[in-house]
């Protein structure tokens, strides 16, 4: 277990570079508004979850849990913004590699909320699961992708090797609910289950 944690920060490490390269690779810039906080999931959510804030930007928020017993060990909360619903739905389908990180796509496990105009659900792929065995990292890694109006959403997650799908939808819908209230869909983000 020790080796694990070893290696842990090192991994987490690597994935932060590789959410920040992506990001910084975008067509579509960061949110503009001056409410951009907003978009993102709360950060009281995530220190209801045990979460605390790591290094991010005005793409993304990082949060980590690096206790032994954490069900949610990180999360990525990426977002884009478009100049319309149009042109996020074009750059969605177009970059669907940086969004899905190779991963397997899994979007018929979980029900497509109220409120999206486009939706998937990836697991970890293969090659990162061999990666992560080799290291003797037990753990599982989803990542949920959507278009709200014009506004893409990445939200990366790995949790503990017993978290279900379902269990991380039940923090990762908060970051759905956040977007459309930030977005003005408030009535569209109480319909969110």
């Amino acid at each position: 277990m020790k080796n694990l944690f070893g290696l842990l920060p090192v991994l987490l490490l690597l994935q932060t570079v590789s959410f920040a390269q992506q990001a910084n690779n975008a067509e579509l810039p960061a949110i503009t508004s001056t409410n951009a906080g907003a978009f993102f999931i709360p950060v009281a959510v995530c220190s209801k979850f045990k979460l605390t804030a790591a290094k991010g930007d005005d793409w993304m928020k990082v949060y980590n849990n690096l206790a032994d017993s954490a069900k949610l060990q990180r999360v990525v909360d990426i977002r884009w913004q478009a100049a319309s619903e149009a042109e996020a739905l074009k750059w969605y389908q177009n970059n669907a590699t940086l969004l899905s990180e190779n991963g397997n796509d899994i979007t018929a496990q979980i029900t497509k909320p109220t409120g999206v105009a486009a939706w998937n659900v990836y697991e970890a792929g293969d090659v990162m699961k061999k990666m992560m065995a080799g290291m003797g990292v037990k753990q599982n890694q989803f990542i949920y992708t959507f278009v709200v109006d014009k506004y893409v959403a990445k939200i990366f997650v790995a949790v503990a090797e017993a978290t279900s799908l379902n269990d991380t939808w039940r923090f990762v819908k908060e970051g759905l609910i956040s977007l459309l209230k930030a977005s003005g869909n408030p009535k569209l983000a109480a319909l969110v289950l």
